[in-house]
């Protein structure tokens, strides 16, 4: 997994929700406090900031597996 796209994310989810705790690509959405509605934003932020399109029917339920699945997009696109 690319460093830099999980610390992207890592970021997003700090600015969108307010994550305060240490994250790792283990720590799941729920650990985080994140919830579908948060989840929705963080999809359409990374969207945006990668310019790519996320599944609607993705549900990734770490961290690390939706880093996962943000860097297969960006390769396909490239």
């Amino acid at each position: 997994m690319a460093e830099s796209t999980f610390d992207k994310i890592c970021e997003i989810l700090k600015e969108q929700d307010g994550v305060t705790e240490k994250l790792t690509p283990e720590t799941t959405f729920e650990e985080a406090g994140i919830d579908s509605l948060a989840t929705v934003e963080v999809v359409m932020a990374c969207e945006e900031e990668f310019d790519i399109e996320i599944d609607a029917e993705a549900n990734p339920k770490t961290i690390g597996e939706f880093v996962d699945m943000v860097d297969k997009l960006i390769a396909e696109k490239a």
